[in-house]
């Protein structure tokens, strides 16, 4: 490597190091501020919780802060280059402005594979750590989930709303059945409303919390329709509270191994008959050929039913395109280099903010462009593979039309 190759990639390197520092620590900051409150005040975890908030939101947060890093990298240290008349003296000592872009390049093609691994790898992880270590602190302490004015959707089959809340009493408080439930003494019901409820024990073994429901009214679903049983002053309710066993099928949780086998599995499952695996459970339950036979069937329905529930067309091919998305993201290092180069030359001593303002808002609209290119991941096609590259391609194209009028710059 080159005297004048070392010169440039120090500055980029140290520049670069800051500038995701600082970029970090600011997307750090509005994380926290979005789910503080979630996690101390509504959930009741402790504050040491907001240190393995933090670890994990680091990771998630490089994917956007090393190429915003690299950019800003780029625009100051070759826009002082240029101020500073050094990129005319070496422009003079024969070397081409593509011979100077190579620092850069060299140093983006880099960043691009760190940034793809982190892609695909370690930002999946942190944003799944993310989602367990919340669901995690509401689970602990499950009596804050009752909060005023908010539905607790974590409850087992039960949504449940509240109006109010003043210590262990809440007001106002509203459930209704999810999925056909049977609860409340085996009958069906359209709606609970009662006036106040006073929360009382949580069971961690059975996951059950204790509450009394005062001056409870029950919606009561009959063949003739909906009728109100009388009020009751003083009614006793326990709501099970379950441990999430499952994750969301959302492709930004997943590593790229890990999306090749969800997709595996429902190619799998796909050509089965999800009635005539709930058949085999029903007959399992009542005899079963062999000890916990109905658990297998029951477990095996149980999966399928997820799978044909949450992954439906659209999510499966969001799935499918969620490789091409992170790819196309990772290559933004290797696009600033090339736009930054020709528009931080464009900067003189009068004017030094022009070619680093320009290189933001290109940023910008890069970003923007790959946002709403993922639109298009849910289209049925080739066209969603197409579309995420455009803005690389634009980008790309309009680096080298830079690169040819910045030529006699310097």
């Amino acid at each position: 490597m080159k005297t004048i190759d070392r010169y440039i990639l120090r500055q980029l390197i140290a520049v670069t190091f800051l500038g995701v520092l600082s970029l970090t620590l600011l997307m750090l900051l509005g994380q926290l501020f979005k789910e503080l409150h979630s996690l101390l005040v509504e959930s009741g975890a402790p504050p040491s919780i907001v240190i393995d908030f933090i670890l994990q939101v680091i990771p998630f947060s490089l994917t956007f802060s090393v190429p915003w890093g690299f950019l800003t990298a780029v625009l100051l240290v070759y826009g002082r280059l240029a101020a500073d008349n050094e990129l005319t003296s070496m422009r003079m000592a024969g070397l081409s402005l593509w011979r100077l872009s190579a620092p850069a390049i060299g140093m983006g093609i880099v960043l691009s594979f760190l940034c793809y691994y982190i892609n695909i790898e370690i930002a999946p992880r942190g944003k799944q750590a993310m989602t367990e270590l919340v669901l995690k602190a509401a689970m602990d302490n499950p009596r804050n989930l009752l909060s005023s004015g908010q539905g607790a959707t974590k409850l087992d089959k039960i949504q449940l709303y509240t109006e109010g809340k003043d210590g262990d009493e809440v007001y106002g408080v509203h459930m209704y059945p999810l999925r056909g439930s049977k609860d409340m003494g085996g009958a069906n019901f359209q709606a609970v409303h009662a006036q106040s409820a006073t929360i009382g024990e949580f069971d961690l073994k059975t996951r059950l919390l204790h509450l009394t429901l005062h001056k409870a009214t029950i919606e009561h679903n009959d063949k003739g329709g909906i009728t109100d049983l009388p009020t009751i002053e003083e009614m006793p309710l326990r709501i099970h509270i379950p441990i999430r066993t499952r994750r969301k099928l959302k492709p930004n949780r997943f590593t790229n191994a890990e999306i090749a086998n969800e997709l595996a599995h429902v190619e799998v499952i796909r050509p089965v008959d999800i009635m005539e695996v709930e058949r085999y459970k029903n007959v399992a339950a009542v005899d079963p050929t062999f000890p916990c036979a109905d658990l297998l069937w029951e477990s095996a329905h149980s999966d399928m039913h997820y799978y044909r529930s949450e992954m439906n067309p659209k999510n499966e091919r969001a799935f499918r395109t969620e490789g091409v998305q992170r790819a196309s993201f990772a290559c933004a290092c290797i696009v600033f280099s090339l736009i930054g180069v020709p528009l931080a030359i464009t900067a003189r001593r009068k004017d030094t903010s022009t070619g680093f303002a320009m290189g933001i808002i290109v940023a910008a609209v890069y970003f923007v462009a790959l946002v709403f290119c993922e639109l298009s991941r849910k289209s049925a096609g080739i066209t969603p593979y197409i579309v995420l590259w455009i803005p690389n391609v634009l980008c790309a194209a309009y680096a080298f039309w830079q690169h040819q009028k910045a030529k006699y710059r310097g």
